[in-house]
């Protein structure tokens, strides 16, 4: 399973910006800011902004849109504030009288924002025509790791999952990395820079091959923000599967599972900032994220190198990723986590 997090909160600020009421508070406590104000929308889309980049070594894409149907009017001030605050302007469709028409405009419009790296969000079956408001989201990321993998060291070893355990490729490195233990001592972390050093991957691995439940009830922010604080640079025996994610979801009771069932509700939803229509909720959330881990990071290329640890005396920490795992893309300068990842059964 692959989630943006960031990508998901711009679309999710979108929706809010024209709610009110106990469905602003709900979307605002789901997205963890009580009192969510004009200036964190324009912050959130300031960050999506400077995230959407293609570059040498890095390319993050994210595509975050409301559409409705077109009988549901929207407001001039809400459109307004799509183009001005989130550079996105909700758009109008016609769900009811041509709802494959609507989905291929979703789709290409996906498929432009991301240069082709995502094709499709909204599939045949996830939209029908009663949709009357549908957010959609999609995000993908590929990256050259700052130390890359010898792809000569990659080799098949076994890897332990939820339902079967098969053959996979596992590279290896000795790498200088940051790296401690958590929950007294049943995970350890390492973080894997990208290069520019702009963004980092974060992997919690269970000491046992069980003891992935373990390590999400055990999760938080705020603890692993003191892992990373308490991160030191060792030499660490890395071996990693090679490994895809790509994820096409209905977000929509997920978010309401966490308290924002109100927007779904066309009786209690309160979305007056966005049309006229009193009945007007939330149909559908679709979120699309991809991204891929492999010996130079994803899409890169180069040479083999040798990894220098510095004391050579040093046993390398052993780092082997054969059972199910967590990961996180971060945002090194802010902080923030962009991509969350759970890896539990061979690709």
């Amino acid at each position: 399973m692959l989630v943006s997090g960031m990508s998901l909160s711009v679309s999710l600020a979108m929706l809010h910006a024209g709610s009110s009421g106990a469905t602003a508070r709900e979307l605002a406590e789901v997205l963890r800011h009580d009192g969510l104000t004009g200036d964190v929308h324009a912050a959130l889309a300031h960050l999506a902004a400077r995230w959407n980049h293609p570059g040498d070594h890095v390319t993050l894409v994210t595509a975050s849109r409301v559409f409705g149907d077109r009988k549901y009017a929207f407001k001039p001030e809400y459109l307004d504030l799509g183009r001005k605050v989130f550079a996105s302007e909700p758009g109008a469709l016609d769900f009811a009288g041509d709802l494959a028409g609507a989905r291929e405009h979703i789709n290409g419009w996906v498929r432009e924002q991301t240069r082709d790296e995502i094709g499709e969000v909204v599939a045949a079956e996830a939209i029908d025509a009663a949709t009357r408001l549908l957010v959609t989201d999609a995000a993908a990321f590929k990256a050259d790791w700052l130390e890359p993998f010898d792809p000569a060291a990659t080799q098949p070893v076994m890897f332990y999952g939820h339902e079967r355990r098969e053959p996979v490729p596992m590279m290896r490195s000795v790498q200088r990395v940051s790296t401690t233990l958590g929950l007294a001592g049943k995970l350890r972390l390492v973080e894997l820079p990208y290069k520019g050093g702009e963004y980092s991957m974060i992997i919690l691995l269970p000491a046992t091959r069980g003891g992935l439940e373990d390590v999400e009830k055990g999760f938080d922010f705020e603890r692993l923000q003191s892992w990373l604080d308490a991160a030191k640079p060792a030499p660490v025996d890395l071996q990693i599967p090679r490994f895809s994610l790509d994820s096409d979801l209905d977000l929509a009771p997920f978010i309401a599972k966490l308290g924002a069932a109100r927007v779904f509700d066309a009786r209690r939803a309160e979305l007056d900032d966005i049309s006229d229509e009193k009945k007007l909720a939330l149909s559908s959330v679709r979120h699309r994220a991809r991204l891929s881990v492999a010996e130079h990071g994803e899409g890169g290329a180069g040479g083999a190198i040798e990894i220098s640890v510095g004391n050579a005396s040093a046993t390398p920490i052993p780092f082997i990723a054969d059972r199910p795992f967590i990961f996180y893309v971060r945002d090194v300068r802010s902080g923030v986590l962009l991509f969350y990842g759970r890896v539990v059964d061979p690709a």
